[in-house]
């Protein structure tokens, strides 16, 4: 009885990984061009998955009307928050806006970004778009910092920046390929060198202490580890080489 149905779990999921994989190959024809062909097929799929957020997330990037596809991207964030394709969708809603120059769309959009997918790869350069496009809102005066940087150096910088460790190794080799674990479930991952002989694996990039923490608890249900809070370090310029005389 228990092989009967183990063979029927199976027998369910692997269609719906087969059409997954279906789908991410259609998605990669369309950036090569070959947008009419997936064009053609696009009825069928959506007649036969009608509420796929990845069938719907294929209409959206195939659909010539702007507004529409907003629209379609839109509700994939909002009926299927947990898909694969929910965080593409709202990056192409922050695109929407972004590109449209409507300030006060574009910044919502990326805040609800910054809130609901904190860890997804595209959210660095929604981040960059935003700021290139209307720019990133600033904080009111009210909750700007009143103090100033001491002459003694110990204030921090504000550029400091904060990421969540997830493990340590002594080789950068075996800190990659944990990494690469990870970068599969499309997580945003670095591998940071901390010390001779010690590679961090580390998710995420924040610009507060407060952020990160408020991050954590989503990081430790993906990583299933518990993860620490840490400064990143900040890259240093080489030095330049001394010219022949």
């Amino acid at each position: 009885m228990i092989a009967r149905y183990v063979f029927a779990l199976v027998a369910m999921l692997v269609p719906l990984t087969a059409q997954q994989a279906a789908i991410r190959a259609k998605i990669l024809a369309v950036a090569e061009g070959r947008a009419d062909d997936v064009r053609r097929q696009l009825p069928a799929l959506l007649q036969e998955y009608p509420n796929d957020p990845g069938v719907l997330f294929l209409s959206a990037i195939l659909e010539r009307d702007g507004a529409r596809a907003l629209e379609t991207y839109q509700r994939i964030v909002r009926e299927f928050p947990s898909s694969e394709w929910a965080d593409d969708s709202q990056w192409r809603i922050v695109q929407y806006y972004a590109l449209l120059r409507d300030t006060a769309a574009a910044r919502a959009a990326l805040a609800e970004y910054q809130q609901r997918f904190p860890l997804s790869e595209f959210l660095v350069h929604a981040q960059n778009l935003v700021q290139t496009t209307v720019g990133l809102e600033q904080p009111s005066p009210e909750r700007a910092p009143t103090s100033t940087a001491s002459t003694t150096g110990n204030v921090r910088s504000n550029s400091e920046r904060y990421t969540l460790q997830i493990g340590a190794y002594s080789t950068k080799e075996v800190a990659e390929q944990e990494a690469a674990r990870y970068r599969a479930q499309r997580l945003r991952v670095e591998v940071i060198e901390k010390a001779p002989s010690l590679f961090a694996v580390t998710i995420g990039d924040y610009s507060s202490r407060a952020a990160a923490e408020k991050a954590r608890p989503l990081v430790e249900q993906q990583c299933n580890c518990t993860p620490f809070i840490i400064v990143k370090p900040q890259q240093t310029k080489p030095s330049p080489k001394p010219t022949a005389k």
